[in-house]
């Protein structure tokens, strides 16, 4: 997951979640957060058929403006990659030809030769639906972290995107370290980590996480998160 000092500033499994934490008063209420879906799909057949790449848009309601307009503040944005097994022609070069965190992504958990889920992977599912979901990207705006939201918003992203998937994996540790010392990038990885075992994500190999959305883990961690920020369990 490219998300190398976007997630995981200040988002911490262990720290409270709530309006006011170590962060600072939120901007608005979390339950005041929805999630816009968009995903591009070109007219004509660029080599691209079966994925589908998902931009999610968190966005707070604001206080009505002067002339009683509604008004809005960016939370933070989330980019998601899904891939079809059953319609796109090579998902192994479909992930290689992304970013260098989804191509390590897909050469860990595809087999280079049938272009398919290696074994390995898929005999730690209950091998239900056919589309492969990346979590490729997470951004939180500056005032909207240190709140834990990142897991909260990944939770909810997920749920509405887990029809016929497979699997949802991720990447949680920048693969470049930049100019971060080790224990700068080690500290950085750990705090992803604790983001994305929040949501029922385990390590599978490489440095790559998987969660089997057919099963309660992703419910019973959505519920968990949910209760945490005052939210109803579910919705």
């Amino acid at each position: 997951m490219n998300t190398s000092q976007d997630v995981e500033a200040g988002e911490d499994s262990a720290e409270p979640a709530s309006d006011r934490d170590e962060g600072g008063k939120l901007p608005a209420k979390i339950s005041d957060i929805h999630l816009s879906f968009s995903v591009r799909r070109p007219i004509i057949d660029d080599g691209s058929r079966g994925i589908e790449r998902w931009t999610v848009s968190a966005v707070a309601n604001g206080p009505e403006s002067r002339d009683g307009q509604a008004t809005h503040q960016p939370v933070g944005e989330l980019q998601i990659l899904i891939v079809d097994l059953l319609k796109c022609p090579d998902p192994w070069e479909a992930l290689d030809s992304s970013n260098d965190n989804i191509a390590h992504i897909g050469e860990t958990v595809f087999d280079v030769n049938s272009g398919q889920l290696t074994e390995r992977l898929d005999a730690r599912l209950d091998r239900v639906g056919h589309r492969v979901l990346v979590l490729d990207r997470v951004e939180l705006q500056p005032q909207w972290q240190r709140h834990n939201l990142a897991a909260l918003l990944a939770g909810e992203s997920l749920d509405q995107l887990r029809t016929g998937c497979r699997v949802a994996l991720c990447f949680p540790g920048p693969l470049e370290r930049f100019d971060a010392t080790d224990e700068e990038h080690e500290n950085a990885a750990q705090r992803m980590t604790g983001v994305w075992s929040q949501l029922g994500f385990s390590p599978f190999d490489e440095g790559v996480w998987l969660l089997d959305p057919n099963r309660r883990t992703l419910d019973d961690s959505r519920a968990a998160l949910r209760t945490r920020h005052g939210l109803t369990p579910h919705v």
